[in-house]
């Protein structure tokens, strides 16, 4: 419907692309708000003190170029740091701290024996080619961001900031 409309050019068909935009931003601006509450819900019912996220800042344009021209509006329509702020703000009115994790190699490394290689992802299988470990790329990923984030608290803890920081929700 959107490359109709952009093809007419059109006064209305203008008016209708703005309509249209603002309503993919509404039900984004909704969907974020969701995910971010259910997400510090868990945290706080699990008492967790720190949410690990991972770094993003310039994912849109180092991935850009390798998404495919059709693919490319849903590429870029993704909210990722709408996503990121509202986690932020209501995790900091919990007393919960958000911490920024570096993504480099978090799918390429074994979380069994730390071993790094391109090698052990193949798209979204994971096989370490040290100690033979199979799993989903995008859940070692994920498990290796949760590491680094439990590190960073274990370093908290142990400073003692961490205590000063939380609060009860």
């Amino acid at each position: 419907m959107r490359a109709r409309l952009q093809s007419k050019g059109t006064l209305s068909a203008k008016r209708m692309l703005k309509h249209i935009a603002g309503k993919e931003k509404r039900l984004m601006r909704d969907v974020n708000h969701t995910i971010s509450k259910e997400i510090v819900r868990f945290a706080i019912e699990n008492k967790v003190s720190v949410i690990g996220l991972e770094d993003l800042t310039g994912i849109r344009d180092s991935t850009l170029s390798k998404t495919p021209k059709k693919r490319r509006h849903n590429h870029s329509s993704w909210a990722f740091r709408q996503l990121q702020t509202f986690i932020e703000y209501k995790a900091r009115e919990a007393g919960i701290i958000t911490h920024y994790v570096d993504p480099s190699y978090t799918s390429q490394t074994c979380i069994r024996c730390n071993h790094i290689s391109k090698n052990n992802r193949n798209r979204l299988s994971f096989r370490c080619e040290k100690c033979g470990y199979e799993n989903n790329a995008d859940l070692i990923g994920a498990m290796n961001i949760e590491h680094k984030t439990r590190d960073y608290r274990y370093i908290l803890e142990s400073q003692g900031c961490l205590s000063a920081t939380r609060t009860n929700a």
